[in-house]
């Protein structure tokens, strides 16, 4: 092998030639420097490339564990950067309380419209138990999806945003504002929107036993919508458990004409359209005694001016209350009026409903660190049969409905079973001015823009709707945050359709009338 003894004339591209000889080397070697050979007439023409450097090894930085992820920015800090984009850094017109306020709405709203933060908790199964709320601390004490916000915290952000007196203990007992609205026309209004979005979204389910009379059921007031029913005869009759499928007096007539003359057994159908509110029949009346166990959408408690109250919606999603409250309240006669921003009102809460009915909740569902399969309730009754009659063991599925119910199949025996959900959890709040608020760097920006526009909404009139980029960005980087979860993970829209999976499979109403309540 030839070698050729030569000095590079500078980094970059240079080209030398060899000199014409029978025999071409093959290779060559010069410290440092790489060749390519390139044939051409008389000679051998090499490309010369940079220097190799060798690579120093790269930082090793430490990594949370859990709890605070960023720390680049405490509470009191956004708050001051967003006073300063309102043109009041003394806060003089804004408060530092109403803008905290204005921000843990925007962080909710952010994780409403993303699932931002994502989560795992553990709980253990209990024998005999087949039904199970995510939201619920005394069967889950590490749920991250408890419901905390009270109506008195809307009450406080209602009341800045009308240019009240807001005070944070007792924000309406008794009422300090002006002779426009009264106590009660706030609690009402947020008591009607609650029940609404009960209604219309089913987020919030209850699973409950009712005595299997033989008999048409009554059931209480509070219950908006029957889910599922199933039919749970007394246990010493050795009947086996039956789902109940929804039917009508037409069907019954038309396929079972002698229904109502049939002796008492086991029921397979249950009757509601025909029936007072309120109530229901079954073809065959229960002959077993035993149970009715209902799943059911139900109306929140009654409102008080005296205590606060949970709201029973997910955390995130509460500022849907506030909306649709304020439509009202600006809609009322007299000097409230304000129809430009009680449409606004009504429009972002109607947008909110459209996003809930796609709100994501539960993601995975683990056993003992082995992954449970999930599915929605309807699919259990239609693919597994009598899944709720099954002798107890190991739970391997896990049946959804809702965004807070969960049923274990088959029913936990006595064996030690640790479970752990990966959900989508609440908005972590900063506790006060000192924390650091929990939002990545490229994402700031956009809900600083919205927390600037909630904060202009008391302004009203032209300069609040001018406002609107800042909420159209908003939605904007909210678009790009959903596309980015899409692209690093193929089965994404898989993951976050689980909660949604029972809707589908069970609507509340048929697709043009939930269209027509969400626009």
């Amino acid at each position: 092998m030839a070698v050729y003894t030569f000095s590079p004339v500078s980094s970059g591209i240079d080209f030398i030639s060899i000199p014409t000889s029978s025999t071409y080397p093959t290779s060559v070697e010069v410290s440092g420097w790489g060749f390519s050979l390139l044939a051409s007439g008389a000679s051998v023409q090499m490309k010369t490339f940079q220097p190799y450097v060798p690579v120093a090894p790269l930082p090793v930085v430490s990594t949370a564990q859990s709890g605070t992820v960023y720390n680049y920015i405490t509470l009191a800090q956004m708050i001051q950067q967003v006073a300063n984009r309102l043109y009041d850094p003394t806060m003089t017109f804004w408060t530092q309380v109403e803008l905290g306020y204005v921000i843990d709405e925007a962080l909710q709203t952010w994780n409403a419209l993303t699932s931002y933060w994502r989560g795992d908790f553990t709980f253990s199964a209990q024998p005999g138990v087949t039904w199970y709320d995510l939201t619920s601390p005394s069967q889950m004490p590490n749920t991250l999806r408890s419901y905390n916000i009270t109506d008195s915290a809307l009450y406080t952000l209602m009341e800045y945003h009308l240019l009240e007196p807001a005070p944070t203990l007792n924000p309406i007992n008794p009422w300090t504002g002006s002779l426009q609205f009264s106590a009660n026309d706030l609690l009402n209004a947020v008591q009607r929107r609650r029940d609404d979005i009960l209604s219309i979204t089913g987020c919030t389910q209850s699973a409950f036993l009712a005595p299997a009379s033989g008999s048409r059921v009554q059931l209480g007031d509070n219950v908006i919508d029957v889910r599922r029913i199933a039919y749970l005869p007394a246990s010493v009759t050795g009947q086996p458990n039956v789902t109940l499928w929804p039917e009508d007096t037409w069907g019954e007539q038309s396929f079972n004409v002698d229904y109502t003359r049939t002796p008492l057994g086991s029921p397979s159908t249950y009757l509601l359209s025909t029936q007072p509110p309120l109530s229901f029949d079954t073809d065959v009346r229960a002959g077993f005694g035993g149970y009715f166990e209902m799943l059911t959408v139900n109306a929140g408690a009654a409102l008080s001016v005296s205590a606060p109250s949970v709201l029973y919606i997910p955390d995130d999603w509460t500022h849907l209350l506030k909306w649709g409250a304020l439509a009202d309240l600006l809609s009322r006669e007299w000097d409230a009026k304000d129809i430009p921003r009680a449409d606004y009102c009504e429009k972002r809460y109607r947008l909110g409903l459209a996003a809930m009915l796609n709100a994501p909740a539960l993601l995975a569902m683990r056993m003992n660190n082995v992954p449970l399969q999930i599915d929605s309730v309807r699919a259990a009754d239609l693919y597994d049969a009598g899944w709720e009659s099954t002798a107890a063991g190991a739970p391997t599925k896990c049946y959804h409905s809702g965004l807070n119910l969960i049923a274990l199949a088959t029913v936990p025996d006595a064996g030690a079973y640790s479970l752990t959900a990966t959900v989508v959890q609440n908005a972590p709040l900063p506790a006060n001015f000192t924390v650091p608020v929990q939002v990545g760097r490229d994402d700031l920006d956009a809900i600083i823009d919205y927390a600037q526009h909630l904060a202009a909404f008391k302004m009203g009139g032209e300069e609040f709707f001018q406002t609107m980029p800042l909420f159209q960005r908003f939605l904007k980087q909210a678009a790009l945050y959903n596309g980015k979860l899409k692209e690093m993970a193929e089965y994404q829209i898989m993951l976050q359709d689980l909660s949604q999976r029972e809707r589908d499979m069970n609507p509340v109403a048929t697709p043009d009338s939930e269209q027509a309540a969400t626009t």
